[in-house]
């Protein structure tokens, strides 16, 4: 080795034997010049004891599931879980601020604007100053309370018991990461701070305004359970669809994570198990829900006034698919209630009396039974032989009355005049049996079986049917008021099934739920349950061709109104196009701290086309003063108006070859007659009383 070589390795083993001193001497300068602490700027000094190399390990955290998505039938998101922080503080009051009552009250103030400023540094915010101002009056009240400020004096020193610490929340669905950073940012520069920042999720509603009530809504928060010691995510207030156990989160999952010796983690590995969020598919459109929405709130709120209730009390419009029964779009609206969330969901919630519109399925079930002849012409004047005869000699004379007179009408003519009369005398041939399974046939009293909350059934009168009540009595009473729809209630939903069960047999169901997609697989809801009776083709084309001309200019058609509106208003002929019935009824119900009030329903039912009929609509509206409140010019143009957008929104989606629900499997075609091609018996085998014709 040359000396030049001999030198270099000297001097490299030189250095290398100098690194151990070096280290000693760094150890040792640490230890006694420093007392065991490094120094980090504007930072509390990092201690060097065992209690500090504790804090570095390996730790996990608890990351709560999501709910389950809820989409349209077109895969639109209804309802969504997104990932948030709930931040909560623990702070300690340095020693040197409790020294008297103003300082304590000075530095808290301090620390109400440095979380302030921390909450409002999103970029995004539409109005920084009075998100500033409302975070501080809330975090002001927040502190004043953790630290009972209230019992304070105004001056003097703190007394020795007060509370110097506290765990307040700052804020709840924090999804900002600049929110995020800026708050941990401040507790590396206060040592009275630590932050616990909870995984949450909040549950957002992109069409929140038009889905209250169908889709429902749900709050969800940690919270201390009874009988447990930590928070935990809890979920309340569930209404709608949310109510649905399959939207449930699964079991909480589980992150790993590093600390390092401050405590602040650096490296988040990746969820353990990460849940896969159930999705639910629904039958909603969300575009024929908005229209649904609007229509109904434009019809109701038109003319409003104040004081003198000249507007509706309540509505419910419902759009149906007749081939499936699938709920397209279902709104509600209330007079009083600012508030659509606390509100019930009139489609199925609120009963009323529902008038004529029944009259078309006491004449399909009528017809079918054999009890009237659909060529027969009655005399429907008040004062002819057949009224005295059948309504007089019962004692109804006064309570049996039309709108107009009618003269001699067929039962075609005696839909679309809307004759009370002549509906009376067909109600009178059915006997209290056939009655009463007309009312098992077409569903009333009974549940929709879609498994939301609060629904209510309503039904006939509970003393029509009573073991002790006369023929005679339910003749002169049930028979002739269920003719044209009093002395029964249903919901707006009850009234769609049962048109349904016209064109599908009694099987026939409504359905919000199309099926689940869990863990990647898809789950279809359940068909009902065995086919059920249908009526005759002859029948189901008897009731619709009268209800075509319901819907014409001829004057004493009860839709002649709608139809001249109509004409003018969208240039659209609705004669042959829309079917459909009007109803308006007078009914009383108590409503709180007024008693009994008389009340005036105004309804309509309509298909479209009304050649093949697809779509069926209701509408009810319910005013609860003596004002004019027709079906025919209240009730039906909002429905009119939703069904001629739904025909109008397939044929768009139709020409761009769009699919018309996200499940080909499901796909069906108009309904056409008795609906054909659907399985079950073609005849009466059950569920009705009588022999055909």
């Amino acid at each position: 080795m040359k000396a030049g070589e001999l030198a270099r390795v000297r001097f490299a083993f030189g250095l290398l034997g100098a690194v151990p001193v070096f280290l000693i001497g760094w150890l040792g300068w640490l230890q006694l010049a420093h007392a065991g602490t490094i120094d980090r700027g504007d930072r509390a000094p990092l201690r060097l004891l065992p209690a500090t190399a504790d804090r570095q390990a390996r730790r996990s955290e608890i990351v709560p599931a999501p709910r389950g998505t809820i989409v349209d039938r077109h895969g639109s998101v209804l309802a969504i879980d997104c990932e948030t922080y709930e931040v909560r503080a623990r702070i300690v009051v340095p020693k040197k601020h409790r020294a008297s009552v103003e300082a304590f009250r000075a530095w808290l103030r301090g620390l109400v604007d440095e979380l302030t400023l921390a909450l409002v540094v999103d970029p995004e915010l539409a109005d920084r100053a009075e998100a500033r101002r409302q975070h501080q009056e809330r975090l002001r009240k927040v502190l004043a309370r953790a630290f009972e400020l209230a019992d304070l004096p105004a001056t003097g020193p703190l007394p020795a018991e007060h509370p110097v610490r506290a765990d307040v929340l700052v804020a709840a669905d924090v999804d900002v990461l600049s929110v995020v950073e800026a708050l941990r940012d401040l507790a590396t520069r206060n040592d009275a701070l630590t932050f616990d920042f909870l995984r949450d999720h909040h549950r957002v509603y992109p069409d929140r305004e038009f889905t209250y009530g169908l889709v429902g809504h749900t709050d969800t928060s940690w919270a201390v359970m009874p009988g447990a010691t930590t928070p935990s995510l809890h979920t309340f207030g569930v209404c709608g669809l949310e109510s649905f156990l399959a939207l449930e989160p699964d079991e909480a999952a589980v992150r790993r994570f590093l600390k390092d010796g401050s405590g602040q983690p650096y490296f988040l590995a990746p969820l353990d198990e990460p849940h896969v969020p159930t999705v639910l598919h629904t039958t909603i459109d969300i575009e024929l829900q908005r229209t649904a929405v609007r229509e109904l709130t434009r019809q109701a709120e038109a003319g409003a006034r104040e004081g003198d209730v000249r507007i509706p009390k309540w509505g419910a419009l419902v759009l149906v698919e007749i081939a499936t029964g699938d709920i397209v779009a279902a709104a509600s609206w209330h007079r009083d209630e600012k508030r659509g969330q606390v509100a019930s969901f009139t489609p199925y919630q609120s009963l009323f009396e529902p008038g004529s519109i029944v009259k078309p399925l006491v004449f399909a079930y009528a017809l079918e039974a054999g009890v009237v002849d659909w060529s027969h012409e009655y005399d429907c004047s008040p004062g002819g032989a057949t009224y005295r005869e059948l309504i007089g000699s019962l004692g109804r004379a006064s309570a049996v009355r039309d709108d107009h007179t009618c003269g001699v009408l067929t039962p075609h003519g005696i839909i679309v005049n809307s004759s009370n009369i002549g509906a009376s005398y067909v109600g009178l041939g059915l006997d209290r049996e056939q009655w009463r399974d007309y009312m098992r046939f077409y569903g009333v009293g009974t549940s929709l079986g879609l498994n939301l909350p609060h629904e209510h059934k309503g039904g006939p009168n509970r003393h029509s049917f009573d073991a002790g009540i006369s023929v005679r009595s339910f003749r002169a009473n049930s028979a002739i008021s269920f003719s044209f729809g009093y002395e029964l209630s249903v919901t707006a939903m009850h009234v769609a099934r049962a048109y349904l069960r016209i064109f599908r047999g009694g099987a026939a169901e409504l359905r919000l739920c199309r099926g689940v997609e869990l863990d990647g697989r898809w789950y279809a809801a359940p068909a009902p349950a065995g086919s059920g009776a249908r009526f005759r083709p002859e029948v189901v084309e008897a009731v619709r061709a009268a209800m075509v001309d319901v819907v014409s200019d001829e004057p004493h058609a009860t839709g002649f109104k709608l139809h001249g509106d109509m004409l003018k208003e969208q240039g659209i002929d609705l004669h042959g196009f829309v079917a459909g019935k009007t109803g308006t009824a007078a009914s009383d119900v108590g409503i709180p701290d007024r008693g009994k009030v008389n009340v005036r329903n105004a309804s309509f039912v309509g298909f479209v086309p009304a050649d093949a009929p697809r779509w069926l609509a209701v509408c009810v509206l319910q005013k609860d003063d003596s004002a004019r409140f027709y079906g025919g010019s209240y009730a039906a143009p909002p429905a009119v108006r939703l069904l001629l957008q739904a025909k109008a929104l397939e044929d768009r989606r139709g020409s761009r070859q769009e699919p018309l629900r996200s499940d080909a499997s499901n796909r069906s075609a108009p309904v056409s007659g008795a609906a054909d091609g659907l399985p079950g018996d073609s005849g009466w085998s059950v569920g009705l009383q009588g022999q055909r014709r």
